[in-house]
Protein backbone atom coordinates (compact mmCIF):
# COMPACT_ATOMS: atom_id res chain seq x y z
CA UNK A 1 0.00 0.00 0.00
CA UNK A 2 1.29 2.93 -1.47
CA UNK A 3 0.57 6.00 1.18
CA UNK A 4 1.24 9.22 -0.07
CA UNK A 5 4.52 11.67 1.65
CA UNK A 6 2.04 14.71 2.27
CA UNK A 7 -0.19 12.58 4.26
CA UNK A 8 3.20 11.00 6.55
CA UNK A 9 4.62 14.86 7.50
CA UNK A 10 0.77 16.00 8.36
CA UNK A 11 0.60 12.64 10.48
CA UNK A 12 3.73 13.23 11.74
CA UNK A 13 4.06 16.41 12.88
CA UNK A 14 0.67 16.61 14.52
CA UNK A 15 1.38 13.14 16.65
CA UNK A 16 4.47 14.52 17.39
CA UNK A 17 3.82 17.78 18.15
CA UNK A 18 5.91 19.06 20.91
CA UNK A 19 9.22 17.19 19.70
CA UNK A 20 8.44 18.96 16.70
CA UNK A 21 8.58 22.84 17.96
CA UNK A 22 11.31 21.64 20.33
CA UNK A 23 13.41 20.49 17.63
CA UNK A 24 12.40 23.58 14.87
CA UNK A 25 12.41 26.24 17.75
CA UNK A 26 14.16 25.48 20.44
CA UNK A 27 14.54 28.62 21.67
CA UNK A 28 10.76 28.77 21.89
CA UNK A 29 10.28 25.87 24.25
CA UNK A 30 10.38 27.84 27.67
CA UNK A 31 7.91 30.80 26.74
CA UNK A 32 5.31 28.23 25.22
CA UNK A 33 2.61 27.14 27.14
CA UNK A 34 2.28 23.03 26.48
CA UNK A 35 -0.13 22.51 28.60
CA UNK A 36 -2.96 24.24 26.59
CA UNK A 37 -2.65 22.02 23.34
CA UNK A 38 -2.02 22.68 19.95
CA UNK A 39 -4.67 23.42 17.65
CA UNK A 40 -4.62 22.57 13.76
CA UNK A 41 -6.05 24.77 11.46
CA UNK A 42 -5.05 23.03 8.13
CA UNK A 43 -8.84 23.68 6.98
CA UNK A 44 -8.24 27.59 7.85
CA UNK A 45 -5.74 27.31 5.47
CA UNK A 46 -7.08 24.99 2.92
CA UNK A 47 -9.94 28.19 2.45
CA UNK A 48 -7.40 31.01 2.18
CA UNK A 49 -5.75 29.56 -0.47
CA UNK A 50 -7.96 27.28 -1.92
CA UNK A 51 -6.24 26.97 -5.54
CA UNK A 52 -2.15 26.84 -4.58
CA UNK A 53 0.02 25.67 -7.14
CA UNK A 54 1.26 22.11 -6.90
CA UNK A 55 -0.83 21.91 -3.73
CA UNK A 56 -1.00 17.83 -3.77
CA UNK A 57 2.73 18.03 -3.84
CA UNK A 58 2.87 19.44 -0.25
CA UNK A 59 2.77 19.01 3.00
CA UNK A 60 0.86 22.40 4.93
CA UNK A 61 0.54 22.73 8.49
CA UNK A 62 -1.14 25.44 10.39
CA UNK A 63 -0.73 25.24 13.77
CA UNK A 64 -2.25 27.68 16.75
CA UNK A 65 0.17 27.38 20.37
CA UNK A 66 -0.08 30.05 23.19
CA UNK A 67 2.66 31.65 24.75
CA UNK A 68 3.06 31.25 28.69
CA UNK A 69 1.83 35.12 28.79
CA UNK A 70 -1.49 34.12 27.17
CA UNK A 71 -0.27 35.66 23.67
CA UNK A 72 -1.49 33.18 20.84
CA UNK A 73 0.90 32.28 18.22
CA UNK A 74 -0.16 30.90 14.79
CA UNK A 75 3.13 28.85 12.72
CA UNK A 76 2.85 28.06 9.31
CA UNK A 77 4.40 24.91 8.40
CA UNK A 78 5.28 24.05 4.70
CA UNK A 79 7.71 20.67 4.24
CA UNK A 80 8.60 20.37 0.53
CA UNK A 81 8.12 16.74 -0.11
CA UNK A 82 9.18 14.33 -2.93
CA UNK A 83 12.52 16.74 -4.25
CA UNK A 84 9.47 19.25 -6.23
CA UNK A 85 10.66 22.38 -7.66
CA UNK A 86 8.16 25.25 -7.35
CA UNK A 87 10.18 28.71 -8.53
CA UNK A 88 6.89 30.60 -6.76
CA UNK A 89 7.51 29.26 -3.24
CA UNK A 90 8.70 32.02 -1.59
CA UNK A 91 6.06 33.94 -2.82
CA UNK A 92 3.43 30.71 -2.15
CA UNK A 93 4.80 31.33 1.78
CA UNK A 94 4.08 35.32 1.15
CA UNK A 95 0.75 34.66 0.12
CA UNK A 96 -0.58 32.29 2.82
CA UNK A 97 1.28 34.72 5.57
CA UNK A 98 -0.38 38.31 4.71
CA UNK A 99 -4.06 36.23 3.58
CA UNK A 100 -3.93 34.23 7.42
CA UNK A 101 -3.20 38.18 8.99
CA UNK A 102 -5.59 39.64 6.98
CA UNK A 103 -8.69 37.48 7.83
CA UNK A 104 -7.22 36.26 11.85
CA UNK A 105 -4.69 39.68 13.20
CA UNK A 106 -2.50 36.71 14.33
CA UNK A 107 1.25 37.31 14.44
CA UNK A 108 2.71 34.06 11.90
CA UNK A 109 5.85 32.49 11.56
CA UNK A 110 6.88 30.23 8.69
CA UNK A 111 9.47 27.32 8.67
CA UNK A 112 9.83 26.13 5.07
CA UNK A 113 11.37 21.98 5.52
CA UNK A 114 13.52 21.34 2.25
CA UNK A 115 13.91 17.27 1.70
CA UNK A 116 15.50 17.38 -1.85
CA UNK A 117 19.13 17.75 -3.02
CA UNK A 118 18.62 20.93 -5.35
CA UNK A 119 19.59 23.88 -3.21
CA UNK A 120 18.41 26.28 -6.32
CA UNK A 121 14.83 26.30 -4.76
CA UNK A 122 15.25 25.99 -1.36
CA UNK A 123 13.79 30.10 -0.65
CA UNK A 124 14.19 32.01 2.36
CA UNK A 125 12.66 35.03 1.51
CA UNK A 126 10.39 36.48 -0.58
CA UNK A 127 11.31 40.08 -1.91
CA UNK A 128 9.18 42.17 -4.42
CA UNK A 129 10.45 45.94 -5.14
CA UNK A 130 8.29 48.33 -7.76
CA UNK A 131 8.52 52.22 -7.66
CA UNK A 132 10.47 53.06 -4.69
CA UNK A 133 8.08 50.41 -2.62
CA UNK A 134 9.80 46.84 -1.21
CA UNK A 135 8.64 44.01 0.05
CA UNK A 136 10.75 41.98 2.04
CA UNK A 137 9.62 38.82 3.65
CA UNK A 138 11.75 36.27 5.66
CA UNK A 139 11.14 32.78 6.65
CA UNK A 140 12.85 30.40 9.02
CA UNK A 141 14.17 27.10 6.77
CA UNK A 142 15.52 23.77 7.23
CA UNK A 143 17.48 22.14 4.64
CA UNK A 144 17.65 18.13 5.35
CA UNK A 145 21.05 17.50 3.11
CA UNK A 146 22.31 19.75 6.02
CA UNK A 147 21.82 17.29 8.38
CA UNK A 148 23.68 14.31 8.10
CA UNK A 149 21.86 10.90 9.05
CA UNK A 150 25.26 10.55 12.01
CA UNK A 151 24.11 13.68 13.46
CA UNK A 152 19.97 13.12 13.86
CA UNK A 153 21.04 9.61 15.39
CA UNK A 154 22.63 11.55 17.87
CA UNK A 155 20.32 14.01 18.44
CA UNK A 156 18.12 12.55 21.59
CA UNK A 157 14.55 14.33 20.49
CA UNK A 158 11.79 11.94 18.59
CA UNK A 159 11.56 14.44 16.08
CA UNK A 160 15.40 13.96 14.94
CA UNK A 161 14.36 10.13 14.32
CA UNK A 162 11.34 11.21 11.67
CA UNK A 163 14.39 13.82 10.06
CA UNK A 164 16.89 10.74 9.80
CA UNK A 165 13.56 8.64 8.62
CA UNK A 166 13.44 11.49 5.28
CA UNK A 167 16.94 10.60 4.34
CA UNK A 168 15.58 7.28 2.83
CA UNK A 169 13.92 9.16 0.12
CA UNK A 170 17.11 11.40 -0.15
CA UNK A 171 19.46 8.89 -0.31
CA UNK A 172 17.58 6.12 -1.93
CA UNK A 173 19.00 2.98 -2.29
CA UNK A 174 19.29 1.50 -5.70
CA UNK A 175 17.52 -1.82 -4.50
CA UNK A 176 15.02 -3.25 -2.66
CA UNK A 177 17.21 -5.36 -0.60
CA UNK A 178 18.86 -2.18 0.21
CA UNK A 179 16.08 -0.13 1.25
CA UNK A 180 15.32 -3.11 3.21
CA UNK A 181 18.26 -3.44 5.35
CA UNK A 182 18.05 0.50 5.65
CA UNK A 183 14.72 0.25 7.24
CA UNK A 184 15.52 -2.33 9.87
CA UNK A 185 18.54 -0.52 11.05
CA UNK A 186 16.71 2.64 11.34
CA UNK A 187 14.13 0.71 13.58
CA UNK A 188 16.51 -1.17 15.28
CA UNK A 189 18.48 2.06 16.31
CA UNK A 190 14.75 3.82 16.92
CA UNK A 191 14.16 0.90 19.52
CA UNK A 192 17.43 1.42 21.27
CA UNK A 193 16.86 5.49 21.62
CA UNK A 194 14.85 6.70 25.04
CA UNK A 195 12.04 7.24 23.16
CA UNK A 196 8.51 6.34 24.73
CA UNK A 197 6.65 3.16 22.78
CA UNK A 198 4.10 5.27 21.92
CA UNK A 199 6.27 7.58 20.05
CA UNK A 200 8.40 4.58 18.34
CA UNK A 201 5.50 2.98 17.20
CA UNK A 202 4.88 6.89 15.34
CA UNK A 203 8.09 6.57 13.94
CA UNK A 204 8.12 3.20 12.95
CA UNK A 205 5.40 4.22 10.65
CA UNK A 206 6.73 6.75 9.34
CA UNK A 207 9.92 4.70 8.33
CA UNK A 208 7.51 1.91 7.17
CA UNK A 209 6.19 4.07 4.16
CA UNK A 210 7.97 6.30 3.47
CA UNK A 211 9.54 4.78 -0.11
CA UNK A 212 7.75 2.04 -0.85
CA UNK A 213 8.95 -1.25 -2.33
CA UNK A 214 8.62 -2.41 -5.27
CA UNK A 215 9.74 -6.07 -5.13
CA UNK A 216 6.50 -7.51 -3.34
CA UNK A 217 8.50 -10.84 -1.94
CA UNK A 218 10.87 -8.09 -0.09
CA UNK A 219 8.13 -5.92 0.98
CA UNK A 220 6.50 -9.24 2.48
CA UNK A 221 10.14 -10.52 3.96
CA UNK A 222 10.64 -6.64 5.69
CA UNK A 223 6.83 -7.10 7.21
CA UNK A 224 8.18 -10.37 8.87
CA UNK A 225 11.21 -8.97 9.99
CA UNK A 226 9.23 -5.92 11.47
CA UNK A 227 6.85 -8.14 13.01
CA UNK A 228 9.56 -9.79 14.79
CA UNK A 229 11.37 -6.49 16.11
CA UNK A 230 8.22 -5.15 17.37
CA UNK A 231 6.82 -8.31 18.58
CA UNK A 232 3.44 -7.20 17.11
CA UNK A 233 1.57 -8.16 13.97
CA UNK A 234 -0.25 -4.27 14.19
CA UNK A 235 2.56 -1.78 14.22
CA UNK A 236 0.69 0.87 15.22
CA UNK A 237 1.35 4.42 14.17
CA UNK A 238 0.31 7.12 11.75
CA UNK A 239 -3.16 5.46 11.65
CA UNK A 240 -5.37 8.95 11.05
CA UNK A 241 -3.38 9.89 8.41
CA UNK A 242 -2.65 6.93 6.82
CA UNK A 243 -6.52 5.96 6.70
CA UNK A 244 -7.31 9.21 5.57
CA UNK A 245 -4.93 8.91 2.86
CA UNK A 246 -6.39 5.03 2.06
CA UNK A 247 -9.81 6.43 2.15
CA UNK A 248 -9.38 9.14 -0.66
CA UNK A 249 -8.10 6.46 -2.51
CA UNK A 250 -11.03 4.39 -2.60
CA UNK A 251 -13.50 7.00 -3.08
CA UNK A 252 -15.30 6.43 -6.68
CA UNK A 253 -19.29 7.56 -7.98
CA UNK A 254 -22.13 5.08 -7.62
CA UNK A 255 -23.12 2.14 -5.83
CA UNK A 256 -22.45 -1.00 -5.55
CA UNK A 257 -24.13 -4.15 -3.91
CA UNK A 258 -26.21 -1.53 -2.24
CA UNK A 259 -23.36 0.08 -0.54
CA UNK A 260 -22.31 3.39 -0.86
CA UNK A 261 -18.87 2.66 -3.16
CA UNK A 262 -16.75 5.31 -0.56
CA UNK A 263 -17.35 2.57 2.08
CA UNK A 264 -17.05 -0.36 -0.21
CA UNK A 265 -13.91 1.17 -1.57
CA UNK A 266 -12.61 2.24 1.92
CA UNK A 267 -13.11 -1.59 3.24
CA UNK A 268 -11.33 -3.49 0.11
CA UNK A 269 -8.54 -1.02 1.38
CA UNK A 270 -8.19 -1.92 4.52
CA UNK A 271 -8.69 -5.33 4.03
CA UNK A 272 -5.95 -5.13 1.75
CA UNK A 273 -3.69 -3.77 4.50
CA UNK A 274 -4.07 -7.11 6.64
CA UNK A 275 -3.69 -4.67 9.70
CA UNK A 276 -7.31 -4.89 10.93
CA UNK A 277 -9.33 -7.16 12.56
CA UNK A 278 -13.04 -7.38 11.15
CA UNK A 279 -14.39 -5.43 14.05
CA UNK A 280 -12.01 -2.69 13.55
CA UNK A 281 -12.87 -2.54 9.98
CA UNK A 282 -16.77 -2.09 11.04
CA UNK A 283 -15.97 0.67 13.22
CA UNK A 284 -13.92 2.60 10.74
CA UNK A 285 -16.04 2.52 7.97
CA UNK A 286 -18.63 2.78 9.93
CA UNK A 287 -20.68 -0.82 9.17
CA UNK A 288 -22.35 -4.03 10.63
CA UNK A 289 -19.48 -6.25 11.17
CA UNK A 290 -21.76 -8.60 9.59
CA UNK A 291 -21.62 -6.54 5.88
CA UNK A 292 -18.11 -5.94 6.20
CA UNK A 293 -17.41 -9.87 5.99
CA UNK A 294 -20.15 -10.51 3.25
CA UNK A 295 -18.12 -7.39 1.29
CA UNK A 296 -14.61 -9.65 1.93
CA UNK A 297 -16.63 -13.30 1.50
CA UNK A 298 -17.45 -11.47 -1.86
CA UNK A 299 -13.91 -10.23 -2.73
CA UNK A 300 -12.68 -13.51 -2.01
CA UNK A 301 -14.75 -15.50 -3.93
CA UNK A 302 -14.64 -12.90 -6.79
CA UNK A 303 -10.34 -14.14 -7.09
CA UNK A 304 -11.68 -17.76 -7.22
CA UNK A 305 -12.23 -18.88 -3.81
CA UNK A 306 -14.95 -21.16 -3.02
CA UNK A 307 -17.43 -20.18 -0.32
CA UNK A 308 -15.83 -22.80 2.27
CA UNK A 309 -12.50 -21.49 1.66
CA UNK A 310 -13.12 -17.66 1.76
CA UNK A 311 -14.80 -18.42 5.08
CA UNK A 312 -11.60 -20.27 6.42
CA UNK A 313 -9.46 -17.46 5.16
CA UNK A 314 -11.64 -14.63 6.93
CA UNK A 315 -11.91 -17.01 10.38
CA UNK A 316 -8.21 -17.44 10.05
CA UNK A 317 -7.03 -14.00 9.61
CA UNK A 318 -9.31 -13.14 12.54
CA UNK A 319 -7.08 -15.32 14.79
CA UNK A 320 -4.22 -12.65 14.86
CA UNK A 321 -6.48 -10.37 16.94
CA UNK A 322 -7.17 -12.63 19.04
CA UNK A 323 -5.09 -11.58 22.45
Amino acid sequence: MKISKDALWKGIIENLIDDFIAYFFPDLVKIIDFSRGFDFLDTELQKLIPNSPGQKRHADKLIKVWFKNGEEVWFLIHVEVQGYQDPLFALRMYECIYRIRDKYQRPVTGLAIYTDWDRTYHYSQFQESFLGSQIVYSFNTYVLRDHLPAELAKNPNPFAAVMEAAWQHLDKPKDDQSLREMKIDLIRRLKSRSISREKISLIIDFIRYFVPFTNSEISTNFEQDLMTITNSTIPMGLREAILEDVKQQGIEQGIEQGIATEKYEFTKKLWELQEFSLEKIAILVDLPKEQVFEIILALLQANGQSMEEAEQQIKAYQTKFVP
